[in-house]
């Protein structure tokens, strides 16, 4: 089985887990589009952000901030 390709939320947790504080959303956006190598454009940052705001593992804090919940976390057999 090929492993899954991660996804924009998958590098936004990855993020948020190193900071371990809550991050603004165009900061955390930027970060994400970089080390997934996709342009800076605002079309890509849309994209980038909608998929952050699907994903129940991300919380929008307020005020901008999103930060990651690890009570939220899928537990894999």
């Amino acid at each position: 089985m090929m492993p899954r390709k991660k996804s924009e939320a998958d590098w936004a947790v990855e993020i948020l887990v190193k900071k371990q504080e809550a991050m603004f959303y165009a900061d955390l956006i930027q970060e994400v589009a970089r080390m997934m190598g996709k342009k800076d454009d605002p079309a890509s940052l849309t994209s980038i952000y909608t998929r952050i705001n699907m994903d129940n593992r991300l919380v929008y804090q307020g005020q901008g901030y999103w930060y990651y919940d690890t009570n939220r976390v899928r537990q894999d057999a």
